[in-house]
């Protein structure tokens, strides 16, 4: 199975932002993927102070059109990175998810905004962004997907919810900031694919975000790995080895679920 990881660029025009996103959907899929995943935000630069004239409903919209078009022309299983979704007065960091004949596979509404305060640095996603209330979207082909967003990689109990529904691959669309990606980032998407035994593929922005975008594991170890700047990575993965790693170390017949 071959996993793209498309880290484009994202600038303030959304138009521009879309065409791209467009054009390395299409070459991923000329070259075979069957799973490609696009960074947190893609349609426009993650500033909140943009999210409010670049929001569209979903489904609907122009990035909706936009990812239902390429799955059907490339066949490919899209996750939809994430845009800022307007639903009534509210604003959501919202995934939106193809299959590969072109059918929506369901959205996903960030659950964890990323409100931090640290010298030199704050920014507040909850001061524009409403948080969702549903637990991470599974997609069911061409393998078993979790998707969820950024922050919510922090936070282990979440990940947790699509180890029990035996996700193959968790998706993360994420636009890590410079600040903590350097620190974070990597270490985050190891320690999630050790924990659940999965494939973990985190996909950020170049240039604006920290990029970094790769795929871990589900031993942990890094597979492959992007710099800052604009890129296609399309990498093929072997799915037993999360079988053969949950046979060998079987956590989840080990767990206390009587005591936590």
């Amino acid at each position: 199975m071959k996993i793209a990881l498309c880290q484009i660029e994202v600038s303030r025009d959304k138009r521009e932002n879309i065409e791209r996103a467009r054009d390395m959907l299409l070459e991923a899929g000329g070259k075979g993927a069957n799973i490609a995943i696009l960074p947190e935000m893609f349609c426009i630069k993650y500033d909140p102070s943009l999210f409010e004239r670049a929001a569209e409903p979903c489904p609907g919209g122009e990035c909706f059109e936009m990812l239902e078009e390429c799955a059907k022309a490339s066949g490919m299983t899209i996750i939809g990175g994430s845009v800022p979704e307007r639903d009534g007065d509210r604003i959501y960091n919202t995934c939106m998810c193809f299959y590969g004949n072109g059918s929506y596979a369901g959205k996903y509404r960030k659950a964890h905004l990323f409100d931090v305060d640290l010298p030199g640095f704050r920014f507040y996603e909850s001061e524009t962004v409403s948080p969702g209330s549903q637990r991470p979207l599974m997609l069911h082909d061409p393998a078993k997907i979790g998707v969820s967003i950024c922050f919510d990689v922090r936070f282990p109990e979440w990940m947790r919810f699509m180890f029990d529904q035996d996700a193959d691959i968790i998706a993360l669309p994420a636009a890590f900031s410079r600040r903590t990606g350097p620190r974070h980032w990597e270490l985050l998407l190891r320690a999630r694919a050790l924990d659940n035994q999965c494939f973990v593929a985190g996909v950020s922005p170049s240039k604006s975000s920290y990029g970094h975008s790769l795929i871990a594991s589900p031993d942990g170890s890094v597979i492959v790995s992007a710099k800052e700047d604009p890129c296609l990575i399309v990498q093929e993965i072997d799915l037993s080895e999360a079988d053969d790693l949950r046979n060998s170390i079987p956590i989840k017949t080990c767990r206390r679920t009587d005591l936590y």
